[in-house]
């Protein structure tokens, strides 16, 4: 009996907050509703994590649909604990309606990049792992957030790109699509030279580098005729793009040597210029 009265005491008190009147049995309620809703989302979580493991399903999208399930939960339990406070819900939307409009312009960016962050997570066009160029750069996709993307550069420089960039903007990604991606060096050859012998050493020159796929098979393109030169194009295809510079560099050494060898010239661009003497009579 003590017992029991002291806790009836105890839950008749209250906290006077300004016209609001905060009693022990509200404040009890509201704490055991946020202990509920952390220990629902956390066995969700748990459950949900090893639910979406076993379905082989990527980190990025797992990523998503968890944060979207402790948004949820997180809000429904933010409803209940306004009822148990006994505030009018009605009022409060009433009464901040011209709120929400001015956050929502003033977040209109955020927001752009949180859906196109669904859009890329859902779609599957770009996923953790991909090889992507974006403005002329080559980057690897390290991580997809809601809001931004995390790249790694072939610098090693870790860049954070805003999503609408990427869903919005023509993107090339190399880790979709075919298993082999296609580079091409030019270089120039003097007029005169032999140019079947100048297609079989550009051949030899890029078949000779380890990292070109044999099929499909490397080709010699004769572009055009230049002003200084016969312009060649040498393609070949390697299965990531992410050394190509340096693979192309290594043609390039492999195709000056064999020129050299070979005694075939890349010329400089260079211009004729002719002086004419003309023989002036004396007026006098």
């Amino acid at each position: 009996m003590i017992v029991t009265q002291m806790i009836n005491d105890f839950l008749s008190k209250s906290i006077q907050l300004g016209s609001y009147v905060l009693t022990m049995e509200r404040a009890l309620a509201v704490l055991l509703t946020l202990i509920i809703g952390h220990v629902t989302f956390m066995l969700f979580k748990w459950g949900l994590r090893r639910a979406l493991k076993l379905k082989h399903i990527e980190e990025g999208r797992r990523f998503l649909i968890v944060r979207l399930m402790r948004t949820l939960i997180y809000l429904i339990t933010f409803f209940i604990v306004i009822e148990v406070l006994g505030f009018n819900l009605t009022v409060i939307w009433a009464g901040s309606a011209a709120l929400l409009v001015g956050v929502g312009i003033g977040l209109q960016g955020f927001f752009n990049d949180v859906i196109s962050g669904f859009v890329l997570l859902f779609e599957g066009g770009v996923r953790v792992g991909d090889e992507l160029e974006i403005d002329g750069d080559l980057v690897k996709v390290k991580g997809i957030a809601l809001r931004a993307t995390r790249v790694e550069t072939v610098d090693g420089d870790l860049l954070v790109i805003p999503n609408s960039k990427i869903a919005g903007n023509s993107v090339l990604n190399f880790s979709q699509g075919l298993t082999s991606t296609r580079i091409c060096v030019s270089v120039g050859v003097a007029y005169g030279s032999d140019v079947e012998l100048v297609r079989q050493l550009l051949l030899d020159a890029i078949t000779a580098q380890p990292q070109i796929v044999k099929s499909p098979s490397p080709q010699v393109i004769f572009s055009e005729f230049g002003d200084s030169a016969l312009n060649f194009e040498v393609r070949g295809w390697i299965h990531s793009p992410w050394n190509r510079l340096i693979i192309k560099s290594d043609i390039r050494f492999r195709i000056d040597n064999v020129f050299r060898t070979n005694k075939i010239k890349i010329p400089f661009p260079q211009r004729e210029l002719y002086i004419t003497n003309a023989s002036h009579s004396d007026p006098s």
